[in-house]
Order: C-alpha cells, then sequence, then structure tokens
C-alpha cells in the first residue's frame, strides 16, 4: 500500500479552504482528503506499518497540540508550480514535530526525505505551471493529531488507518 502520516484539515476548514477559487482547469482535491503531510512513506506492507504504530501513538502522546498558520493560497512549490496550495508557517512545533517523527521512522528503517520539507495543505493539482496570484491568508489549523493514511491505487480518496490525538 502507498502510505503517508499527515496532520488532517478538520471539516469546517477544509470547507473554508473548499471555498477558494482555483485557477482552471485545475482539479481539486476532495474537502475531506485535505491534510499537511508530515513524512510520505512509499509503499509499504501493512504488517510493517502496525508495527510502526506504537511507536507513533508515543510520539503523539509526548507532543503537545498547537496550531498553525496557514499564510497564503498560491502556486507550490514555487511561484509558477503546478500544485495549489495553502503554505504553512514553519512554526518551531511543527518543525519539532517533523523533526521527532522522522527520528522515529528512521528507528525504523525509512531512509530520510532528501527534499526540505516545506509544509503546505494541496487544494489543487493544476496541468502546467500557473502565473496566478496568491491568496493571502490567514487561515488556522489546529495540529491535534496525527493520522497514517492510506492513497488507494485506484486514485480514490485517501483512506485513514490510524489516528493519535496529540497530548
Amino acid at each position: 500500500m502507498r502510505c503517508f502520516i499527515a496532520v488532517p484539515v478538520p471539516p469546517a476548514l477544509a470547507v473554508t479552504l473548499g471555498q477558494q477559487a482555483v485557477p482552471d482547469p485545475g482539479r481539486r482535491s476532495a474537502a475531506t482528503d485535505l491534510h499537511l503531510t508530515l513524512a510520505f512513506l512509499g509503499e509499504r506492507d501493512r504488517d510493517w506499518a502496525r508495527r510502526l504504530w506504537p511507536a507513533l501513538a508515543r510520539l503523539a502522546a509526548a507532543t503537545p497540540a498547537f496550531g498553525l498558520t496557514l499564510t497564503e493560497i498560491g502556486p507550490f512549490p514555487h511561484r509558477e508550480g503546478r500544485i495549489w496550495a495553502a503554505r504553512a508557517e514553519p512554526a518551531p512545533p511543527l518543525m519539532g514535530l517533523h523533526r521527532n517523527l522522522w527520528r522515529c521512522l528512521e528507528e525504523s528503517g525509512v531512509a530520510g526525505e532528501e527534499r526540505a520539507f516545506l509544509p503546505h495543505v494541496t487544494l489543487a493539482r493544476l496541468p502546467g505551471p500557473t502565473r496566478a496570484a496568491p491568496v493571502p491568508g490567514p487561515w488556522h489549523l489546529p495540529v491535534t493529531e496525527l493520522v497514517f493514511q492510506e492513497s488507494p491505487p485506484d486514485g480514490g480518496g485517501y483512506r485513514t488507518l490510524k489516528r493519535w490525538a496529540l497530548q
């Protein structure tokens, strides 16, 4: 299964973000699928995932809940990107959670991510680069839980396999 660990976007915020304009012809993400990815794990075996879950439960229990500011919606990862996303401020609590999560993953044999962590919530995928102007925020994203999600091979919506409340 293709899987990842994320912070889910609460339903009310997902509706608000979903009402924001997307450059045509963008393919919107479903409101129920909105999340901020902390770690993409790629193809993994379900048994491997289940063995990882106790460590993720300990991490969540040791992490206080916090809030994030989504500063703007616009092209991602750069000003002519092919993704329309809400950018998150790289606040210290988020960066600490990300660092601790990757420490936990590396202890479980997952190779570290080579790309820099650019926190964002993907709202739409675009067929090509866009020069559309960003929409200024802010929007508030409460970070109260972690989710382990599966990305089905048929391209359907993400499926939450496990969730853990933060402290």
